[in-house]
């Protein structure tokens, strides 16, 4: 199974980044063979516009290739640091730009990152809105990152035991979903296309 971490930050070197990471080197031992990390600030996508649908847009070529692999992959993960009580710009674009033919029935993990004890409101924003057209599912659990700074340390090292025997749980949950939904995914997108868009 191949897991898809997107790290949602727009700063160069985030503490984000840092979590998809440690996140990345629980997949194995999670029961994912093979993981990736897509950082939204290296990627530096453009804003949605009209344009994403013209099929030969040129300014949307850098999107083909993140569709190929999101098609691929059996389960993602989506990290966004909380700021102002929101999820980041960059992550809110990507799933603008995401549909049913890549993401929909495939499971995935919230997680924030704070530098204090916050974190709680970009999960209920993404939980509100983040799967209304591409028809992801996210799990029931999710991750709360707080006290960043302390918490990991460059070396992907958890410093806190609890959190990273829940860390690891949570991980092994994600996989168990992925290989249940995958029958899920195979038989639904095409049948549901019509419905793609909700209500």
């Amino acid at each position: 199974m191949k897991l898809m971490i997107i790290s949602g930050s727009q700063r160069a070197h985030s503490k984000s980044l840092l979590t998809a990471q440690y996140l990345s080197s629980l997949a194995a031992e999670s029961g994912f063979k093979d993981s990736s990390v897509l950082d939204l600030h290296a990627l530096n996508l453009p804003l949605w516009n009209e344009d994403f649908w013209q099929k030969d847009s040129e300014s949307w070529s850098c999107w083909q290739p993140v569709k190929a692999a999101l098609k691929e992959a059996d389960a993602f993960i989506l990290i966004t640091p909380e700021w102002h009580g929101m999820a980041t710009p960059a992550l809110k674009n990507f799933l603008l730009l995401t549909t049913d033919q890549e993401m929909a029935h495939k499971p995935a993990l919230l997680a924030s990152v704070s530098a204090s004890v916050n974190g709680v409101y970009p999960i209920s924003e993404l939980r509100m809105t983040g799967s209304k057209n591409n028809h992801v599912c996210f799990l029931p659990d999710h991750l709360i990152f707080r006290d960043i700074e302390t918490l990991l340390d460059d070396e992907l090292n958890c410093h806190d035991a609890r959190f990273d025997e829940r860390a690891r749980y949570t991980m092994k949950l994600l996989s168990a979903y992925a290989q249940a939904l995958a029958p899920v995914h195979e038989g639904m997108p095409e049948e549901g296309a019509a419905f793609r868009y909700g209500m």
